[in-house]
């Protein structure tokens, strides 16, 4: 077990540094962090760019020693001047940056594991890391940890990727390589590492979400997670390793201020510095060496880009999180479906889309290639399976899921594609009817469904969409689907309303009774938006205003509304319930009377 010593930690830009009582000038240095940047090395409204970061890491390290990680996913999801250009720009500039290692991330894999290991990491100067990776080819290993050493003091940089990788990387891109649990992995080599005097200081770079102290050994210093996207405060340290995390998009940094006692090797966390989208921004002096080679790689992406390959009048939004219907989920959907119909010897029935999967909103007006790269940037094959009414159904009840940092993941569904669900009701057990082009789905018929070779193969934890017949190889990428949608559908609009709404009744269905319905889900977060819902069972109607509350930010449940439905004396027997908004949803929903 090692000693540390902790000073209170801020989840401000800095803690007032406690000096300890040590008779020797302990050794001083930071440890800095960045996480998920997927490539945002350009300065926009979003993103200070990768210039103002590296002078904002700069600046917080004060001259000093220090060490630079990231958490994974540097490339892989990128913007159109990344991803274009194969993220090739990207890795340079973490080069320029300094980066010493990053914990492999599952985009890491987006083009498969030959790639990052015959492409990625022989033009990174940097380590990329992976203790819980285990490839069957011995020589395609990728590097447990690094070892940096300042002024004597060893800093041991372990890195370590979700064991969700499989379902995070499209086909066979990670086909024998296997991912263990990466705490335990982190765990035992900061174990070893320490045990065997290799180590006086160890920093997890874990591409996971944010994992509880206590599942840490006590060799383990500082956390830094990644992979969800969140800025996570920093913890109090005295019962386990410091957890910090840094964002996405290099809007974030952290900066550890660390001292170590030459002789004991006893660690004294100082500060911990949190800075934001604002603080890296107005640092006045971007690294003059990256900012030409971004400028470089905006013109040749520009150039790649600038073909325009459609118009749209009226713009598609991705929705405000991936947990909320939006437009541009749902379009994509239909891309899918009616791509397999016109590209292939099948129709497809279903056409599905996984939100994380969409990057950027589509703005009304001319559409270039870079706009719809933008839009889709993984490059994913678009195909089809044959699948059971009874696994649709349970794919959309997936949708729900157990993990904490995401617990909703909202599918996009074409047009033909409507359903109604019961958020009261337990996961698993939401989804309370279904539609397939005006007909209720059929269990135990077969339906084949269009999306992406990710999606399909059961991506994001959609586990149900999997149970079909083998992905058909059709070659035909997403965003090239996309663009052919565009050009051959002038005047596009979003759909008519929503694919899905929330119905929980309250009270008894039977005649002459009053049921209470509170419904949700009646506005996407973005874009259209209907005022008004009408409920109506036989003869009995009831119209509300809608709420716009968008809910628990986790849930895409925005628009709400509660109304009090009569029903009909003299209805009996299979009914159907038809909830309608004056921005054109129209749902039904079966109920026995």
């Amino acid at each position: 077990m090692k000693n540390k010593v902790v000073a209170v930690v801020a989840s401000t830009l800095m803690v007032a540094p406690v000096v300890p009582a040590w008779a020797d000038e302990p050794v001083r240095l930071s440890v800095q962090n960045i996480t998920d940047f997927h490539g945002h090395f350009s300065e926009t409204k979003d993103d200070p760019g990768a210039a103002r970061l590296s002078c904002a890491l700069d600046r917080a390290a004060e001259g000093g020693a220090r060490v630079l990680t990231s958490s994974g996913d540097n490339i892989g999801g990128s913007p159109f001047n990344s991803a274009i250009l194969r993220d090739e720009p990207t890795i340079e500039v973490l080069n320029q940056m300094g980066l010493d290692a990053t914990a492999v991330g599952n985009h890491e894999f987006d083009k498969g594991y030959a790639d990052l290991t015959d492409r990625v990491i022989p033009n990174a100067e940097f380590a990329v890391l992976g203790a819980n990776v285990t490839a069957e080819e011995p020589k395609k290993q990728l590097d447990p940890f690094l070892i940096r050493e300042i002024d004597g003091v060893r800093v041991a940089l372990i890195g370590a990727v979700t064991a969700d990788t499989p379902q995070l990387v499209a086909g066979d891109g990670v086909d024998g390589v296997s991912f263990a649990d990466p705490v335990a992995a982190v765990n035992l080599t900061a174990d070893t590492l320490v045990n065997e005097g290799q180590a006086d200081v160890v920093v997890a770079l874990l591409h996971e979400g944010v994992q509880g102290g206590e599942q840490w050994s006590k060799n383990v210093d500082i956390v830094f997670p990644g992979h969800t996207h969140q800025v996570v405060e920093p913890n109090d340290p005295a019962e386990g390793p410091l957890i910090v995390q840094a964002g996405q998009y290099g809007r974030n940094l952290v900066d550890v201020d660390l001292s170590v006692n030459r002789a004991t090797k006893q660690v004294h966390i100082d500060a911990v510095n949190l800075l934001d989208r604002d603080a890296i921004r107005a640092c006045d002096q971007p690294n003059p060496e990256i900012a030409a080679t971004v400028s470089a790689a905006e013109l040749q992406a520009a150039e790649e880009g600038k073909e325009v390959v459609s118009t749209v009048d009226t713009a598609f939004y991705r929705g405000k999180n991936r947990a909320v219907e939006s437009q541009l989920n749902n379009l994509l959907a239909e891309v899918a479906r009616e791509g397999i119909t016109k590209n292939t010897d099948v129709t497809a029935d279903i056409g599905v889309m996984n939100a994380g999967g969409v990057r950027a909103d589509l703005e009304a007006g001319e559409v270039t290639y870079a706009d719809a790269f933008a839009v889709q940037p993984f490059g994913n094959e678009n195909t089809y399976t044959t699948l059971k009414g009874a696994d649709f159904k349970e794919a959309l009840e997936q949708q729900w899921q157990t993990q904490e940092s995401r617990p909703a993941l909202s599918l996009g569904l074409s047009d033909n594609v409507s359903y109604t669900y019961d958020p009261a009701r337990p996961i698993g057990d939401r989804v309370t009817s279904i539609t397939i082009d005006g007909a209720p789905l059929d269990p135990a018929r077969d339906y084949v469904v269009a999306g992406s070779t990710f999606l399909l193969g059961g991506g994001d934890g959609f586990e149900a969409l999997t149970r079909g017949t083998d992905l058909a190889p059709t070659g035909y990428i997403d965003v090239e689907s996309f663009i052919e949608y565009l050009r051959s559908h002038p005047g596009l609009k979003p759909r008519a309303g929503q694919s899905n709404v929330a119905v929980t009744p309250r009270g008894e269905w039977k005649p002459g009774s009053t049921v209470t319905l509170d419904l949700a889900s009646l506005i996407y977060s973005q874009g259209e938006t209907a005022t008004t819902v009408t409920a109506q069972l036989g003869d009995s109607q009831v119209t509300a205003p809608i709420d716009p509350d968008f809910g628990h930010p986790d849930f895409g449940e925005a628009g709400k509304a509660t109304v009090e439905l009569s029903i009909p004396a003299n209805l009996r027997g299979e009914q159907h319930l038809t909830i309608t908004t004056d921005a054109g949803t129209r749902i039904s929903l079966p109920v026995t009377l």
